[in-house]
């Protein structure tokens, strides 16, 4: 009974060691494995003469795809393990309905022109000239209209005289109004020039703790970079950021680039941006800014790989150092 026991238990460690060491091993492929990319641009100071494409692979060609433009197209195709995407599949999956719609349209073509004959038709029998009417109604009406005419008369000659009054009733409280009128113009004017001094203070206060405010957090700031755990931090992170830009640097490239804008000033811009990019490019690059014409020639290839064993290197040194814990806790607690 015991050796079976044993037996049983011996079963379970071979069991955990195997899941163990696969675990590893997969862990280590994930590490290890390269992401290689291969990128290609040109263009010869033209829209239609650019053309660049990006392939990339990773974990031995089971993650794989492909960007490309040229002939003002965009196509792309990406495949993990089996199942494949791109642009190629969309064209085909929208094919079948486009079609569908082209062989329908002629179908209502043909139905909306059976439709019309009959409505063209119609017209001509359904419109006819209507029966005069009998003279009797008009006759009423036109005695309907006498009697209001005659009615409405009379009124107009009584109503004049209390139009006059209602006039002069308007033109008196009119003129009471405009007098109100003026009077609170001139008293709300007077309150605003009243409160122009309680303004003029107020914003100069406003303006003082704004500046004394700014004084404190300048002095606040200084003191957290002037610390020497803070100091020790950065400096560490610079160099660790160095040593990740090594890792990442291509194994081939070459570029040869020569560009300009219509504004000299877009040049000096992008001459500036590629300049801080500069000493890890510089010795495989030529680049020539052109400041008065509008130009874009040139060729960039571009040959690499890169591993996930270089970001968890990085990650490792950071946390390992004890002034990079401390400034992260000083940074999450630091308040302006």
């Amino acid at each position: 009974m015991l050796h079976i026991i044993l037996f049983i238990l011996k079963l379970i460690g071979f069991l955990l060691l195997g899941m163990l060491a696969l675990l590893l091993l997969l862990t280590a492929v994930f590490l290890l494995a390269p992401f290689v990319y291969r990128a290609e641009f040109s263009a010869d100071n033209s829209p239609e003469s650019i053309r660049g494409s990006i392939r990339f692979h990773w974990l031995m060609h089971l993650i794989s795809g492909h960007v490309s433009y040229e002939d003002g197209t965009f196509t792309w195709h990406i495949r993990a393990a089996w199942k494949k995407f791109g642009s190629e599949e969309d064209v085909r999956a929208e094919s079948p309905p486009e079609r569908r719609e082209k062989s329908e349209r002629p179908e209502h073509s043909e139905h909306s022109e059976h439709s019309g004959q009959p409505t063209q038709e119609q017209p001509a029998a359904a419109v006819r000239p209507e029966a005069p009417s009998s003279t009797g109604r008009e006759i009423r009406k036109i005695k309907t209209d006498k009697e209001i005419n005659l009615t409405d008369e009379p009124p107009s000659h009584k109503e004049k005289p209390k139009s006059g009054q209602n006039q002069r009733k308007g033109s008196k409280k009119r003129r009471f109004s405009d007098r109100k009128t003026l009077k609170e113009k001139i008293t709300a004017f007077y309150e605003r020039l009243k409160k122009i001094p309680e303004k003029i203070k107020y914003t100069f206060r406003k303006i003082c703790d704004k500046i004394k405010s700014l004084v404190k957090k300048k002095e606040r700031l200084s003191a957290f970079l002037q610390n020497e755990v803070h100091k020790s931090a950065f400096s560490r992170l610079v160099r660790e950021i160095r040593r990740l830009f090594h890792f990442l640097r291509p194994s081939e490239a070459s570029v040869d680039l020569e560009f300009g804008f219509t504004d000299p000033a877009y040049t000096g811009y992008t001459l500036a941006g590629i300049s801080m990019i500069y000493p890890l490019i510089g010795e495989y690059a030529q680049i020539r800014p052109d400041f008065e014409h509008k130009v874009l020639k040139g060729s960039i290839f571009v040959k690499g790989k890169i591993r996930m064993l270089y970001a968890l290197i990085f990650a490792w040194n950071m946390l390992w150092d004890k002034n990079v814990r401390t400034t992260y806790r000083h940074i999450r607690r630091f308040k302006l």
